[in-house]
């Protein structure tokens, strides 16, 4: 089939089965209407008429128009790898799985709803209902034809992890958020909060939606999880799921609970936070956010750290990404902390030299309280991930200084370290020549000139050590041009094992053929490929040639009269 036809085919196709399920979705959700009782509807009988001919006319011409283009493009696929492995077709099967398990998870928290409040006569419950049931059919026989044909190209793998680890990341996030507001609903109906909250039934609130949500998100992530994506080790989008989205994702949210239930704690001991007998009830969302987090973070750290535990190369990419997010993260909340404290200290200089500036009572200890609040959860998060990167970059060499996050990681900072003092200074200069200039030099000077200070006693550290640490890194040849070896396989083994491992480092393969005898399959450890990986970068020139014969291997660099 050619690209175009195929185009056409799958594009009705998908248009007609849209057509066809709204058709049955009407006709489903007018019945569901018609058997629970929904007066509203069963008595006018203008808008059943209406329903029904617009769903009859729905099912009559997108159901055949469906059957015919499906049937045409099944014929074509049956028993042509080409044609089941083509990137369009299992592009249209995981769209349509995508689309279908998110449909059916909206539809069913609204049906379980309604359900569990036992009102199923409402025009919502037919209609969540009848759009659950085709949602939940149309994925399942997508989903079967999809498992029964495999997946033999790798953009018939990738196109497939894009739905997996979409679903799985959707019901974490699902079942994350439904236990965290549970409990946080459950400690708002504790009896000591008095009549500072609004009462009323503890089951009819929130926690019906929150338990739907547990639920769902539960079944959603685990059946992708640990059914579908189990084993799926050698795949780069898992290593995205677990490094940029679970533990990164994961940290933040802990980072910010941390940060925002220490800053209250402090506001209290320091005496700022008043006498009102609800003060502490952001606990009930802080706590269970801390302890979710650190859970789904350490999981998948150790999922992280066991699958990577022999295969370290694959894992490089997606890591270091994860370590210079955090450590990012980590030195921001750093400098926010330090920028506040300083800026805390040089307000209480200003106010004790004019004693005519007036201040709300307090303020410097909610300041101090916030800048320690970010210190306490920055350092030791900063800490932990810095170091990390150290070791990555005294082990990795020139490779790991001239990696494109380490480098970006390094100029952002230094680069928005120089903008900072650029303005800083900027507005010091002015102020003071402008203090001079109009004979008002005085305390206001410093009053106006705060804010810039302690940026600037804060960003001069910053740029310096970095500044140093980017210098050692083009010493060592991290800045010099980063030319990607073309690397020549000829092996006497049929397995595409170690081709496989290297594209994932990103080189550019091609492959000669070998006209000899062919031998067993040979699978390297990531020690090897780590070896095989350092001879290629430090072979002169850009071509090199990986020869495999009878298990032993020659890294040879050649060049092209």
């Amino acid at each position: 089939m050619s690209s175009v036809r195929r185009v056409y085919f799958y594009l009705v196709t998908l248009i007609t089965l849209g057509i066809f399920a709204g058709g049955v979705g009407v006709l489903l959700s007018l019945l569901f209407n018609t058997v629970l009782g929904n007066s509203s509807i069963t008595n006018q009988s203008n808008f059943i008429q209406q329903q029904l001919s617009l769903g009859v006319a729905m099912l009559v011409i997108g159901g055949p128009l469906w059957y015919i283009f499906w049937r045409n493009i099944q014929k074509q696929v049956k028993g042509n790898l080409t044609e089941i492995g083509a990137t369009l077709r299992k592009l249209f099967l995981n769209f349509i799985l995508v689309v279908s398990v998110l449909t059916s998870i909206f539809a069913a928290q609204t049906f379980l709803k309604l359900l569990i409040s036992w009102n199923l006569q409402s025009q919502s419950a037919s209609g969540s209902l009848a759009t659950l049931l085709i949602a939940l059919t149309i994925w399942y026989y997508h989903w079967r034809i999809s498992e029964e044909e495999g997946h033999p190209s790798s953009s018939a793998k990738t196109l497939r992890r894009w739905y997996v680890y979409i679903a799985s990341g959707w019901g974490l996030v699902l079942l994350t958020v439904g236990i965290v507001q549970l409990v946080n609903s459950a400690f708002n109906y504790l009896p000591f909060w008095g009549d500072l909250l609004v009462k009323g039934n503890f089951w009819a609130g929130p926690v019906q939606d929150n338990l739907i949500a547990i639920i769902l998100g539960g079944l959603l992530w685990g059946f992708h999880w640990f059914r579908i994506a189990k084993g799926d080790t050698d795949s780069t989008l898992r290593q995205v799921y677990i490094y940029l989205l679970a533990i990164v994702v994961s940290a933040v949210a802990g980072l910010v609970a941390l940060v925002v239930g220490l800053y209250n704690i402090l506001v209290w001991a320091t005496g700022s936070a008043g006498s009102s007998p609800g003060y502490f009830q952001f606990l009930g969302w802080v706590i269970p956010t801390l302890i979710v987090t650190v859970a789904i973070w350490l999981y998948h750290q150790n999922i992280a750290a066991e699958e990577s535990a022999g295969v370290t190369e694959r894992r490089l990419s997606s890591k270091r990404v994860h370590l210079y997010i955090m450590s990012f993260i980590g030195i921001g909340a750093l400098t926010s902390g330090l920028i506040i404290l300083f800026g805390t200290m040089l307000s209480l200089i200003t106010n004790r030299l004019d004693p005519a500036i007036v201040v709300q009572s307090g303020w410097w200890q909610k300041q101090l309280s916030l800048c320690l609040a970010l210190l306490m959860a920055a350092i030791p998060l900063w800490l932990y991930y810095w170091k990390q990167i150290m070791v990555l970059a005294d082990n990795g060499g020139v490779i790991e200084g001239r990696a494109k996050s380490r480098r970006i990681y390094l100029y952002v900072i230094i680069g928005a370290s120089i903008i900072t003092l650029a303005a800083d200074l900027v507005n010091i200069v002015y102020q003071v020549l402008s203090g001079a200039l109009s004979g008002n030099f005085g305390i206001g000077i410093l009053e106006k000139s705060t804010w810039s200070i302690q940026s600037l006693i804060v960003a001069i550290p910053l740029l310096v050590y970095h500044w140093q640490i980017a210098r050692q890194d083009q010493r060592r040849g991290g800045e010099s041009a980063d030319v990607r070896k073309i690397v020549t396989i000829l092996s006497d083994s049929p397995s595409t094992e170690l081709s496989g491992r290297l594209e994932n480092l990103g080189y550019t393969l091609r492959f000669l053929g070998y006209a000899g005898t062919q031998s067993a399959a040979r699978t390297f450890s990531g020690e090897e490929i780590s070896q095989i990986r350092t001879e290629i970068e430090t072979s002169p020139g850009q071509k090199v040639m990986l020869v495999i014969r009878q298990g032993q291997y020659w890294i040879l660099p050649y060049k092209e009269n």
